[in-house]
């Protein structure tokens, strides 16, 4: 009984296929993720920029900071306003590593699917090759 492994040199070839195709999707994914999620935290910083002399100006309008003034108001006008930029940069870039995380995620479950795929083909060929060779060792006493 001859055992015929090129189905099995087939069976694994197509699965590491698979894998590299979903692999490269999933990567390449995890790639316009992480361009978008910087674009948008760069955009909110160039946003913040442009608005804080305005800010400032304001207060300076009225006349509640520049030249030694020193206005509670404007301190806490400014912390305010300072801490909620923080506060949302900080969310924003959470909430893309967050994202980027379920790609990496998304990866490990596609290696270990490849790896069990090619465990069980490779267990499935062992059998065959132990059914043959029992079948060989019944047929020993018939021939000498």
């Amino acid at each position: 009984m001859a055992i015929d492994t090129s189905v099995y040199t087939r069976q694994s070839q197509g699965i590491q296929n698979d894998y590299a195709a979903k692999s490269a999707t999933n990567a390449y994914s995890r790639f316009l993720s992480q361009q978008r999620g910087d674009r948008g935290i760069t955009d909110y910083q160039t946003q913040f920029n442009r608005k804080l002399p305005g800010v400032t100006a304001a207060y300076a309008k009225r006349g509640l900071t520049g030249g030694g003034v020193q206005s509670g108001v404007y301190g806490r006008a400014m912390q305010t306003y300072v801490g909620d930029y923080q506060q949302n940069l900080n969310r924003q870039l959470a909430d893309q590593q967050t994202e980027l995380r379920g790609y990496d995620l998304t990866e490990a479950q596609l290696s270990a699917a490849r790896d069990r795929a090619l465990s069980d083909m490779e267990t499935d060929k062992a059998k065959e090759i132990a059914m043959a060779a029992s079948y060989l060792s019944a047929l020993k006493p018939q021939f000498g």
